[in-house]
């Protein structure tokens, strides 16, 4: 797991619902419970700064250039 990046931490309470859909939507995405997480932070993120360049995990690297 790529963690250098990653010196924060936080614990999170969840009722068994919220982790159910965590963990489902997780394992739809092939992702880690934290790796969706960090998606839905990151798409918040980006849906304020304009900037950003697109929606994306930071840590993803995309071929879509080779498709032309």
């Amino acid at each position: 797991m790529y963690t250098k990046d990653k010196a924060q931490r936080i614990t999170l309470r969840l009722s068994d619902k919220q982790f159910s859909f965590v963990r489902a939507t997780a394992d739809t995405l092939g992702v880690s419970p934290s790796d969706f997480l960090r998606m839905v932070i990151n798409t918040v993120m980006c849906s304020q700064n304009p900037s950003c360049g697109g929606l994306g995990r930071e840590n993803d690297k995309t071929d879509i250039n080779d498709l032309v």
